[in-house]
């Protein structure tokens, strides 16, 4: 498989699968005030995309001092080809700091998942949140994915 970096590409050996987790941050101070990621997920076999945000909910829980969902609604990647989602936004404890994420969740593809977070040590600005939609709003699929709006 060809696969695409922001770098180059590269030829992957047959069998390999797109686990990377990429991540922007804000600024050159650690850590950063406000940083997001994007990673890819599998999903058991058989499993939606709810059931798949519980589980991973009740992970952070188990790992995280404090975490608390402070709400949970439906998100929408890319205005070109819409992407239903579910978008958490949650609060929790690090080294004594705390810190706000707001995670989306979507299918991509058959039981696998798109995963965008942004993480703040402060509450998320008006502007921030406008920010976060534009970048989910500016994503592009390289191919159909299911669910997704027809035209």
């Amino acid at each position: 498989m060809d696969y695409q970096l922001q770098e180059g590409s590269l030829a992957l050996p047959e069998g390999y699968q797109d686990r990377t987790v990429n991540m922007f941050v804000l600024g050159k101070s650690m850590p950063a005030p406000l940083s997001i990621t994007v990673s890819r997920d599998d999903l058991l076999p058989g499993e939606a995309l709810a059931p798949y945000v519980e589980r991973q909910l009740k992970l952070l829980a188990s790992k995280l001092r404090g975490y608390r969902v402070l709400g949970q609604n439906a998100a929408s990647l890319s205005k070109a080809l819409p992407i239903a989602g579910i978008q958490v936004d949650a609060y929790y404890l690090s080294d004594g700091r705390p810190y706000y994420q707001r995670q989306a969740a979507f299918l991509i593809a058959p039981e696998r998942a798109l995963v965008f977070s942004t993480t703040s040590q402060s509450q998320f600005t008006a502007e921030q949140t406008a920010s976060w939609q534009d970048m989910l709003d500016s994503f592009t699929p390289r191919q159909p994915a299911p669910g997704a709006a027809e035209e």
